[in-house]
C-alpha cells in the first residue's frame, strides 16, 4: 500500500495510518522520516522548528481567546482609566470626571488641532509667495517705467543701471497702480519717474551728457533753454506749472536762471556766443 504524504481531508487517510500524519492548514501531512529522500538531521530539526512553531501558535490563539469580542481600543482606553485610578485613588469622583472629559476632548480635539496646524503652515508659505511674487512684480514695474523714462530723457547707457538702482530705492506703485516716489525718501513725493528725472538733473548732472545737464551753460552762464521751460527757447506755462507743483523752490530757481520770475513775462532770447 503507498502512502501520500499530503491528504486534502481526515477521511481519506488510512485509518491504519493515520497516528503517522498530523493537521496542518487544513490538510492531513506525513510526519515519518523517509530513508533516503533527505539528510535526517534536517528533517529532525526541521520538524523541530515546525513542531515549535506550532505549539507557540497554538499558546498565543489560547491567550487571545480571552479577549474574543473585546474592542482594542475601549480595552486601552479602560486601562488608561486604570492607570490613572491607581495613580489618583484619592480622587474625588468629580475631580475623575472633569480628567475624563478633559481626556476625551483631548483625544477629539487633537486631530482637529494637528489640521488647523497644518492649514496655518501652508497659509503662511502661500502669503509668503504671494508677497514674494508681488514683490518681484511691483519692482519690474517699477524698473520697466523708470527704464522708460531715462530713455525718454536721453540718460547716457553708462548712467541708466544707476538710475535704476536709484529709482528702485524711491519709488514705489500706488493704490492706483500708478509709479510715484514715495514719501520720506529724500525726494519730492508724488513725482512720476519722467517728473523725478526732471528734479534729478541738478543732482545727478553726470546722469545726461554734457550738453543736457543741468550744469551746462549757455551764453549767459544759465541753464540751456532745451531743458529750462521758463527760457525763451523752451517756453512751456504748462511746464513751468508742473513743476511749480512739484516743486516750488526748484520753479523758482529754473525762472530766475532764464532771467524771469514765476508768474513773470517770457524773457528775450538769449543769444549765443559766436
Amino acid at each position: 500500500m503507498k502512502l501520500k504524504k499530503v491528504y486534502d481531508n481526515e477521511a481519506d487517510v488510512p485509518a491504519d495510518h493515520l497516528s503517522l500524519y498530523e493537521e496542518r492548514d487544513g490538510k492531513w501531512h506525513l510526519t515519518v522520516e523517509i530513508e533516503g529522500t533527505s539528510d535526517s538531521g534536517d528533517v529532525a530539526r526541521l520538524n523541530s522548528a515546525l513542531a515549535k512553531e506550532r505549539n507557540d501558535h497554538k499558546t498565543t490563539k489560547d491567550k487571545l481567546r480571552a479577549f474574543d469580542g473585546l474592542d482594542p481600543q475601549e480595552t486601552r482606553d479602560r486601562l488608561d482609566k486604570l492607570a490613572d485610578i491607581e495613580a489618583n485613588p484619592d480622587a474625588t469622583v468629580e475631580q475623575r470626571v472633569t480628567s475624563e472629559v478633559e481626556r476625551r476632548l483631548k483625544a477629539k480635539t487633537a486631530p482637529l488641532e494637528r489640521q488647523i496646524a497644518q492649514a496655518n503652515e501652508a497659509k503662511v508659505a502661500a502669503e509668503r509667495e504671494r508677497d514674494e511674487t508681488r514683490g518681484t512684480l511691483r519692482g519690474r514695474t517699477i524698473s520697466d517705467e523708470v527704464r522708460a523714462a531715462a530713455s525718454k530723457a536721453k540718460i547716457i547707457d553708462s548712467a541708466v543701471d544707476d538710475v535704476l538702482m536709484y529709482g528702485t530705492s524711491v519709488f514705489e506703485v500706488g493704490e492706483d497702480g500708478s509709479v510715484v516716489t514715495k514719501d520720506g525718501v529724500g525726494v519730492t513725493p508724488g513725482l512720476r519717474p519722467e517728473a523725478w528725472l526732471s528734479d534729478m538733473k541738478e543732482r545727478r548732472p553726470h546722469w545726461w551728457p554734457a550738453s543736457q545737464g543741468a550744469g551746462s551753460q549757455g551764453g549767459r552762464g544759465g541753464s540751456t533753454g532745451g531743458d529750462n521751460p521758463f527760457t525763451a527757447e523752451a517756453w512751456n506755462v504748462t511746464e513751468q506749472g508742473k513743476i511749480a507743483q512739484a516743486d516750488e523752490a526748484k520753479a523758482h530757481r529754473l525762472a530766475k536762471a532764464a532771467g524771469t520770475t514765476l508768474g513773470g513775462a517770457k524773457p528775450a532770447p538769449r543769444s549765443r556766443a559766436a
